[in-house]
């Protein structure tokens, strides 16, 4: 189950429970350590220590955060060649250029196919549909060609559509890559390490330490909960479109 494609509402859950975790494990393990801390002050690790693993932890963070800003740029731009290529083409077959009803009606199931089908389930997996309606688009300009029309408007249409089509695989590669889940399991486990972390280097003053894990905790949560609703570029509040494309 993916997470990153459920509603925004609904998928403020995981990370309230993920930070009620690392509340939780914290204060379980700030009281043995206040234990520990009471029978000999020297076993537990100095403030300092504390630096070492939420480095690690908000590095990890950054990391992933600048992946899902790369990804949704990248996601952006693709969006944009593929409208732009779209519209390139759908002006070559309009009556006042070429006056193909076939490129045209080839373009709209194209259009219509990537909007109600692909962007639907969030561009995983690339659809038969659009599929024949590139093979119809093909074939319109062989009918084109055929035709007799001139060279360079012939080479520039197979060009478009060259475009188009490296457009939307890339489109499909991020819908099936997006970020690599690997990078939120370790996110996670630095984020309940450091909460342990946290209290250890507060057993001596538990009432702070249980102030500071739960500061941590919101902390961690919501960055995670921010960086969940952009992990897809393609669903989500923030999800890109391909945007307003008249035919």
């Amino acid at each position: 189950m993916d997470i990153f494609a459920w509603s925004p509402l609904l998928m403020t859950l995981p990370f309230i429970l993920v930070g009620g975790i690392a509340f939780l494990l914290g204060a379980a393990f700030l009281a043995v350590f206040a234990r520990q801390a009471a029978d000999n002050p020297l076993t537990m690790p100095v403030a300092a220590f504390v630096g070492t693993i939420t480095t690690a932890w908000a590095l990890s963070l950054g990391f992933t955060a600048a992946d899902v800003w790369s990804v949704n740029s990248r996601a952006s731009q693709v969006a944009s060649e593929e409208r732009s290529s779209l519209m390139r083409l759908a002006g070559m077959a309009k009556p006042e250029a070429l006056a193909s009803a076939e490129l045209m009606a080839g373009l709209r199931a194209y259009k219509d196919g990537v909007v109600s089908m692909e962007w639907q389930n969030a561009n995983r997996s690339p659809e038969p549909v659009v599929e024949q309606a590139l093979q119809g688009i093909r074939l319109a300009m062989i009918d084109l060609a055929k035709a007799g029309h001139p060279d360079p408007i012939v080479s520039q249409m197979v060009q478009d559509l060259d475009e188009l089509q490296d457009a939307r695989n890339a489109r499909l590669a991020i819908g099936t890559s997006s970020v690599n889940q690997l990078k939120w399991y370790l996110v996670l486990f630095l984020t309940m390490l450091s909460a342990v972390v946290v209290g250890a280097v507060h057993a001596d003053r538990p009432h702070a330490g249980r102030k500071a894990i739960l500061i941590f905790a919101v902390t961690a949560g919501v960055s995670l909960w921010i960086l969940a609703l952009h992990a897809n570029p393609y669903v989500g509040v923030a999800r890109v479109t391909l945007g307003e494309v008249r035919l």
